[in-house]
């Protein structure tokens, strides 16, 4: 009987909390009300995702925003995210966690999707106001996601950061920003963008982040050692060439090229598009663009690719760059690779090694690493 009334207890406690509290939004700016999580409730969602360690010390407030955004070339957009507020305190500093590749417009933070509710509350269930955009192209935005753009998912995290800074609730100060896999990547550009337009950051957490795209991550990508190779390489070719005004048939085969039109220009998930597309990637690639890869020649995805890199400039704030050792999406000389490089340039930047675990797993290992390691950072910054 006591077990029947602890889980009905529990039941009533994941199902029958209230709802957010309405939030008046600024002008050119879009606030929706979306679901309160109780602390038990966090609590027992973190344990299902797999995040070990973490407390939660309060409820947690969800909301959709929908904002302004503006591309490097000056186009102005509309873009959707993920705003999560500590329920009953002011939040002590804002946090930017960004999510990583999706193939589905939906499966985004602002939706809800696992990634956002995990965010949510790993941060804002301990005192911090988080962010999580859902990128252009993805959630209300219509467009073509331009899949591993630098500035155009900086423009996306910037964007959110100007909307909520309008906010009443706001905490001032520098901006911890996070994120995984694809995520990594616009963590890293966000930044440089950011530091670049003197907003200063307060430190950066990217998780299995691809930065030297051209010189690391491509050629891993190339060789197949992962099932999701085939996806992510035709889903950067798709999108590079819809974005720089190419034709797909420069990169890809004529058969490979309307496939990937259909898997990517209309709704497919990602085990569809992966099942729909050869284990070895090389048999998608026309003669030419394989020749220039191999042998160091000119091609136009290589010089879009390589533009789109991050190796190349000297963060200001810490930089640590967690990966698994047994990642084979994003492989681990990435981070090692990316560490030295910022390094050698002055930059406070350091590789860490989650453990011998793959690619979804280490964001799991991770994420308690770099929970610890905003708190040291927010205590000494209090001090």
């Amino acid at each position: 009987m006591m077990l029947r009334a602890w889980i009905a207890g529990l039941v009533f406690a994941l199902t029958g909390c209230n709802a957010p509290p309405a939030i008046k939004a600024p002008p050119g700016v879009e606030i929706e009300p979306l679901k309160t999580y109780s602390r038990l409730e966090s609590w027992f969602l973190l344990k299902l995702a797999g995040v070990e360690g973490v407390p939660v010390a309060h409820a947690v407030d969800a909301y959709r925003i929908v904002y302004p955004v503006e591309t490097e070339t000056g186009e102005k957009l509309r873009a959707s995210g993920l705003l999560a507020l500590p329920r009953g305190v002011a939040p002590k500093r804002i946090v930017s966690f960004q999510h990583g590749t999706s193939t589905d417009r939906e499966a985004v933070p602002s939706r809800l999707d696992v990634t956002g509710a995990a965010a949510a509350i790993l941060f804002a269930g301990n005192g911090y106001m988080l962010l999580a955009p859902d990128y252009l192209g993805l959630g209300d935005s219509k467009r073509i996601h331009g899949y591993y753009i630098a500035s155009e998912h900086a423009a996306a995290v910037t964007g959110l950061l100007a909307a909520a800074r309008l906010l009443p609730v706001a905490p001032d100060g520098q901006v911890f920003l996070s994120g995984f896999s694809q995520g990594g990547h616009v963590t890293l550009a966000a930044m440089r963008e950011m530091e670049a337009k003197g907003d200063r950051v307060l430190a950066a957490a990217p998780v299995a982040a691809a930065i030297d795209i051209r010189n690391v991550s491509l050629a891993a990508a190339l060789e197949g050692g992962a099932p999701s190779h085939s996806l992510y390489l035709a889903y950067l070719a798709w999108s590079h060439a819809h974005r720089y005004g190419h034709p797909l048939g420069t990169v890809l085969t004529p058969e490979y090229a309307a496939r990937v039109e259909t898997l990517f220009g209309t709704p497919h998930d990602g085990k569809e598009i992966m099942e729909s597309l050869p284990a070895n990637p090389r048999e998608m690639f026309v003669p030419e663009f394989l020749k220039a890869f191999d042998e160091g020649g000119a091609h136009w995805l290589l010089t879009s690719i390589d533009e789109n890199g991050l190796a190349n400039w000297t963060p200001k704030a810490p930089v640590r760059l967690y990966y698994g050792s047994a990642d084979a999406d994003v492989v681990p000389e990435e981070a090692m690779r990316g560490a030295e490089l910022y390094r050698a340039r002055g930059a406070d930047a350091r590789a860490i090694d989650v453990g011998v675990v793959g690619h979804d797993e280490s964001m799991l290992r991770a994420a308690p690493l770099i929970f610890d390691w905003l708190n040291r950072l927010e205590a000494d910054a209090a001090r």
